[in-house]
C-alpha cells in the first residue's frame, strides 16, 4: 500500500511562512507569533488579488490537506494551553482567584453593554444586538498565554492575573452563547440548562484543581518514567482534560489549560514542560498561529462598512477600559492594568463558534458575520506588538 501525504505540500508551505514570520518579527523586535498571523493573512490574501487561487497553487490546498492541517493546528494550542498551565504559578493563580473574577467580570459587562447599544443604533434590532454584545464578551486565551511565556512572565502575579481572567472570560461566554442560541431557536431560557452547565463547570473547576492533583500527585511519587514516557503521560492526561471539558459544554482549550496546572503541581513538571514546549513550539503551535491567519477574510474589511469600524472601537475600548478598571481595583499600577486590558483584547474562539451558530439558525446574516470577523482580525493582529511593549513597560518599572 502507498503512503499518501497529500498534506505535506500545504504543511511545507506553512512553516515556511511561520519560520519567515518568526525572522519578520524579530527583525520589528515583536513577539513570533505577530509574524506568523500577519504572513499567513498576507499570503491568502496575496493568492487571492493575485489570481494564484485559479493556477496550480490551488493544489497544494486541497480539501483533505486543510483538513489535516486544522486538526493539527489545533493540536497546537492545546499543547499551548497545556504548556501554560505547566508554568503557571498555581498560588499565585489561586490567591488572585477573586481579582481575575472582578477583571474578567468589569471586561464582560463594558463590552457586552457597548456592543448591543452600539448594534441598536445601527440595525434596532434587539436579538442581534445581543448577539453582538455577546460576540465582544470572550478573549482569545491563546495569544496572551503566548506573549507572556515567550517574556517569561507566565509566574508573576500579572500572568496569573490575565490568565486567570481570560479563562473566567471564556467561561462566562460559552454560557452567554449557549443562552442565547436557546433564546434564538425556542423563544425562551432553558434556566435549568443553564443551570447544570454553571454546575458542571464549577465541579469540574473544584474536583481537577483539589483530587485531581492530589492524585496526580501520588501518581508523581510512585512511578519514576523516562522523558519519551513521560511526555506520553502528559498527552494521555491532556486528552482525557479536553475530552471531559468538551463533553461538559466547556471549551477544549480550558480543558488543556486545568491539565496543566494540575500536572504542574507535581516534580513531572519540570522535566515535561521543556518537551512539551519544544514540540508544540517547534512544530504545532505556529501552525496554529499561521492557519489562524490564513483563514482571515481581508475582502470583509471593504462589505461592512462603518459598522465593522465601530465594532472595533467598540471591542478594544471595551476591554482596555473594563479590565484596566477591574486591574486596578486590584491594586495593580496604572501600566499593568493597561497591560491587563490589551491582554484581554484579542478574540480568536468563542466568537468564530458563536458566528457560526449564529449563521446555521439564521439568527445573524453575511454582513454581520463579517463585521465580526473584522472586530476579531484587527483585535488579534494588533494585541501582540502592543502587549509585547506594554508588559515590557509594566515588567521594567517593577524592576526598576
Amino acid at each position: 500500500m502507498a503512503l499518501e501525504l497529500t498534506f505535506v505540500p500545504a504543511l511545507l508551505m506553512i512553516l515556511v511562512i511561520a519560520g519567515l514570520g518568526r525572522l519578520l518579527s524579530k527583525g520589528l523586535r515583536q513577539p513570533a507569533i505577530f509574524g506568523e498571523l500577519f504572513l499567513g493573512m498576507i499570503f491568502v490574501s496575496f493568492i487571492i488579488l493575485t489570481g494564484l487561487a485559479e493556477t496550480g497553487i490551488s493544489d497544494i490546498l486541497t480539501d483533505s490537506a486543510e483538513m489535516g492541517i486544522s486538526d493539527m493546528a489545533k493540536i497546537g494550542i492545546l499543547l499551548l494551553l497545556f504548556s501554560t498551565g505547566l508554568g503557571t504559578n498555581f498560588e499565585e493563580f489561586k490567591r488572585l482567584e477573586v481579582a481575575s473574577s472582578v477583571v474578567a467580570i468589569s471586561g464582560v459587562i463594558l463590552p457586552f453593554t457597548l456592543g448591543y447599544f452600539a448594534t441598536i443604533l445601527f440595525f434596532n434590532d434587539h436579538l442581534i444586538a445581543l448577539f453582538v454584545g455577546v460576540a465582544l464578551v470572550a478573549t482569545s486565551v491563546g495569544v496572551g498565554a503566548s506573549i507572556l511565556t515567550e517574556l517569561r512572565m507566565l509566574r508573576t502575579k500579572i500572568g496569573s492575573l490575565i490568565m486567570g481572567a481570560a479563562v473566567i472570560d471564556d467561561v462566562i461566554g460559552i454560557m452567554l452563547m449557549s443562552a442565547l442560541i436557546s433564546v434564538a431557536i425556542t423563544g425562551s431560557i432553558s434556566l435549568a440548562e443553564i443551570f447544570l452547565l454553571i454546575m458542571f463547570v464549577v465541579l469540574f473547576f473544584l474536583i481537577s484543581l483539589t483530587i485531581g492533583i492530589k492524585l496526580c500527585k501520588k501518581l508523581a511519587e510512585k512511578i519514576h518514567i523516562g522523558r519519551e514516557d513521560l511526555l506520553l503521560l502528559g498527552l494521555v492526561i491532556v486528552l482525557a482534560f479536553v475530552l471531559i471539558s468538551e463533553e461538559l459544554g466547556i471549551t477544549a482549550i480550558i480543558g488543556a489549560f486545568i491539565a496543566g496546572l494540575v500536572v504542574g503541581q507535581t516534580h513531572f513538571a519540570r522535566h515535561l514542560r521543556p518537551h512539551v514546549s519544544l514540540i508544540g513550539g517547534a512544530f504545532f503551535i505556529p501552525i496554529f498561529f499561521v492557519w489562524m491567519g490564513m483563514s482571515f477574510d481581508v475582502s470583509a474589511f471593504v462589505t461592512v462598512g462603518w459598522f465593522a469600524l465601530v465594532l472595533v472601537i467598540v471591542a478594544i475600548v471595551g476591554k482596555v477600559v473594563g479590565c484596566g478598571a477591574g486591574a486596578l481595583a486590584a491594586k495593580l499600577s496604572g501600566k499593568e492594568s493597561f497591560a491587563v486590558g490589551i491582554a484581554m483584547m484579542p478574540r480568536a474562539g468563542v466568537e468564530l463558534i458563536l458566528v457560526k451558530l449564529g449563521l446555521d439558525h439564521g439568527i445573524i446574516g453575511a454582513d454581520i458575520a463579517s463585521a465580526i470577523l473584522v472586530m476579531v482580525i484587527i483585535t488579534t493582529l494588533i494585541t501582540p506588538p502592543s502587549l509585547w511593549k506594554a508588559l515590557k513597560m509594566a515588567k521594567h518599572k517593577k524592576e526598576v
